[in-house]
C-alpha cells in the first residue's frame, strides 16, 4: 500500500514538473498585503519621481553555474552548481512595456485587482566571484569586481531609509528568476526602504529531485556559500543589520549556515558574535527542517541573530508530505514542532525566539491561514513578514496577540488594523494615510471590502 501511495505520488509529481510554457519565464506579483488594503496606509508616498518606475533593482549571490545557453528566453544561472559564488545585479520588470507606475501603485494598494502583474528579469550583471571555502578577503585584498559591488550595495544602504540588508533564502522547485523576484516584491511592498538580496542556490524544478534528496544534499551544500556571503556581507558592507527570510527548503540551508557560523567563531560570545556579524532578524517561514536537526542548530542561531522566529501553520501539506514520505518526523514549520521548540528554548533560558502561528486565533477571525506558500499568498500572513522586515519590531508592536504560553504570538482578528497602528508609529509619516475610508475586512478572505 505505501509503494502504491509512494508511486502515485511519484507519477503526479512526473506530470507537475513536465508543463512548461513557452517564452521568457515569467512570475506574478503576490497578493497586496492586508496592511495596504482599502488605501489605508501608502508605503510609497514618499518615493520621488526618479524611484517611481516598474522596476526594481536587487542584488543576488548565487552558486548556480552560469546558464552559457542564454538566448533570449532564457536566464542567466541554470540548475548546474557551481563552485563558486556568482555577485551580481538583477532588475526586475513588473507588468509588460506599456505597464506604467500609476498601474503598478494600484495594483499594489488594491484587495482585488482587474489584471495579473507579470514579473521578469529585464537586466542582470555579474560583478565578481567569491570562492567558497576560503577566508573573507580583507579591504586590500578585495578583486575590482568585489570591489564594485560591495560599492553598488553600500551605495543603496547611503540612500535607503532603513540601511539594512534583507537576504532572503529560497525553498527548492524554483529558478534563479523566482529568487530575484520574490526578493524584489518583499523590497516593493516594504515601501523600497532596504536593500534586498537574493541568495540563489541551484535547487532543480522539479520536485523529484527533492523527494529523492538530490535537492537536500544540494541545500546543504549550500549553507556554506550562504556562510561565506554572511561574513562577506559583513566585513564590506555598511548595513546596520543583516536579516535572513529563509522558506521552505531554505530553512535547511540557513539553519545549516548559521550553524556552521556559530561554531566557526566558537572563540566569541552571543554578544561579540552579534556585534561582529550584526544579523538582525532571522525568519522561518514553512521551514522544511526536521524539528530535531532544528531544535539541535537553534541555540546557535539564536547566538547569531538578534531576534529568530517561526511561523508555522496546522495545515501545510507540502510539509506533511515531506514528513510522510521523506522521513525524520515533524517539520519545524508545522504546528506540530512548537511544543518542542518551546521546551527547548525554555530550558536554556533563549529570550529572543517565538513563534508566529498563523493557524491559531481562526475561531474568532472565521478562517484558518494555510498551504505552503501563505508566508505571502495570504494578505495577513505577508503583512507580518513585510512588517517585521521594515521595522525588526517584537510580535506585541506589530500588531500580534500572545497566544497563553511563553513565546507564541498569533494573528487576532482586528490584525490588519492593529498592524496598519503599529506602521503608523514606527515608520511616521514616510508612509502616510492615503485618505480615510471605512473598509470591513471580510474574514473568510483576509480582503476589505471599502466604500
Amino acid at each position: 500500500m505505501t509503494l502504491n501511495i509512494r508511486s502515485t505520488v511519484f507519477a503526479a509529481a512526473v506530470m507537475l514538473s513536465g508543463c512548461a510554457s513557452n517564452g521568457p519565464p515569467v512570475e506574478y506579483l503576490m497578493e497586496t498585503p492586508a496592511i495596504y488594503h482599502g488605501a489605508a496606509l501608502d508605503p510609497f508616498s514618499h518615493l520621488d519621481q526618479a524611484s517611481q518606475t516598474t522596476t526594481v533593482s536587487v542584488f543576488y549571490a548565487t552558486n548556480r553555474k552560469p546558464d552559457r545557453s542564454n538566448a533570449g528566453d532564457h536566464l542567466p544561472y541554470g540548475n548546474g552548481m557551481a563552485d563558486d559564488i556568482s555577485l551580481g545585479e538583477a532588475s526586475v520588470k513588473f507588468g509588460d512595456d506599456s505597464f506604467s507606475w500609476e498601474g503598478l501603485y494600484t495594483a499594489s494598494i488594491s484587495a482585488d485587482r482587474e489584471i495579473d502583474v507579470p514579473l521578469t528579469l529585464s537586466d542582470s550583471r555579474k560583478y565578481a566571484s567569491l570562492e567558497i571555502g576560503s577566508p573573507i578577503p580583507g579591504e586590500q585584498q578585495l578583486t575590482p569586481g568585489q570591489r564594485q559591488w560591495v560599492a553598488a550595495i553600500n551605495a543603496q544602504l547611503a540612500a535607503a531609509r532603513d540601511p539594512e540588508l534583507m537576504v532572503y533564502v529560497h525553498g527548492t522547485k524554483v529558478d534563479f528568476l523566482n529568487s530575484v523576484a520574490m526578493t524584489a516584491e518583499i523590497d516593493h511592498f516594504a515601501g523600497r526602504d532596504f536593500v534586498g538580496i537574493a541568495f540563489a542556490w541551484p535547487s532543480h524544478q522539479n520536485i523529484l529531485y527533492y523527494l529523492g534528496r538530490a535537492d537536500v544534499r544540494r541545500a546543504l551544500k549550500s549553507s556554506d556559500a550562504l556562510q561565506n556571503l554572511l561574513e562577506f556581507l559583513a566585513a564590506h558592507t555598511t548595513a546596520k543589520r543583516i536579516n535572513l527570510l529563509a522558506y521552505s527548503a531554505g530553512g535547511r540551508v540557513t539553519s545549516t549556515a548559521l550553524f556552521k557560523l556559530r561554531n566557526a567563531h566558537a572563540d566569541l560570545d552571543a554578544a561579540a558574535l552579534r556585534r561582529r556579524l550584526r544579523i538582525g532578524d532571522v525568519v522561518f517561514a514553512a521551514a522544511d527542517v526536521p524539528v530535531e536537526k532544528f531544535l539541535e542548530r537553534l541555540p546557535a542561531i539564536t547566538d547569531i541573530g538578534q531576534e529568530v522566529s517561526v511561523m508555522v501553520s496546522d495545515h501545510d501539506p507540502a510539509l506533511a508530505a515531506a514528513e510522510r514520505f521523506m522521513g525524520h518526523g515533524a517539520r519545524a514549520g508545522t504546528e506540530a514542532a512548537v511544543e518542542e521548540e518551546e521546551t527547548l528554548v525554555k530550558s536554556l533560558g533563549i529570550t529572543n525566539f517565538h513563534v508566529v502561528d498563523v493557524s491559531l486565533g481562526q475561531q474568532n477571525r472565521g478562517f484558518d491561514i494555510i498551504g505552503h506558500h501563505y508566508w505571502y499568498r495570504h494578505p495577513w500572513a505577508s503583512s507580518d513578514i513585510l512588517l517585521l522586515m521594515r521595522t525588526d519590531l517584537p510580535p506585541p508592536r506589530r500588531g500580534l496577540k500572545p497566544a497563553g504560553y511563553d513565546g507564541v504570538f498569533f494573528l487576532p482578528d482586528e490584525y490588519p488594523e492593529e498592524a496598519r497602528n503599529a506602521a503608523r508609529r514606527e515608520i511616521g509619516a514616510s508612509w502616510a494615510l492615503i485618505e480615510p475610508t471605512r473598509c470591513d475586512d471580510d474574514a473568510l478572505t483576509g480582503k476589505d471590502s471599502c466604500e
